[in-house]
């Protein structure tokens, strides 16, 4: 009766997390395409449209509530492979504060997450065309983990090129 209760308790709490950040409605998912480098991203319910930066290479959107962030970016690899570009960032991060969590990947894109102050981040990078690459960071409190889940796992699958490269 006691794990019930708790079960019932815990599926009422995540539910009520989705349904304020505006995460739990999956029909509403939009998708971000930049003309400028050619990749594209599903973008989450009840988040901003991108406001893209004066050159073109991405932009940033924000939850409903002001309290998540997305951040999008293309571009150029100038005399670095995109490994050595992450590992800079990452260095960059810890730089300021973000405590690494996780970070991996191989040639089709790296991933990192850190926390930092009640907060999570998750960055991804893929490569695009000759020596260009993607990159999208989800900044978010930690107590919307849950909800934020699923988020970040469809980002990550709908984060890439949408054109072939020639």
């Amino acid at each position: 009766m006691m794990f019930r209760a708790i079960a019932v308790a815990t599926a009422l709490f995540v539910l009520t997390v989705a349904a304020s950040t505006g995460l739990g409605r999956t029909a509403e998912w939009d998708r971000y395409k930049n003309g400028r480098y050619a990749y594209s991203i599903d973008m989450p319910p009840g988040f901003s449209e991108i406001v893209e930066a004066d050159n073109g290479d991405g932009g940033k959107a924000h939850s409903a509530k002001g309290d998540a962030e997305l951040v999008v970016w293309g571009t150029i690899l100038t005399d670095l492979t995109l490994r050595e570009d992450v590992t800079q960032r990452i260095l960059s991060d810890e730089e300021e504060g973000w405590k690494l969590a996780y970070s991996g990947g191989n040639d089709a894109g790296w991933n990192w997450s850190a926390t930092r102050e009640g907060r999570i981040l998750y960055a991804r990078a893929v490569p695009l065309c000759a020596d260009e690459a993607a990159y999208f960071r989800l900044e978010y409190p930690a107590a919307d983990r849950k909800a934020f889940d699923a988020v970040v796992e469809r980002l990550v699958r709908s984060f890439g090129s949408f054109e072939g490269c020639e």
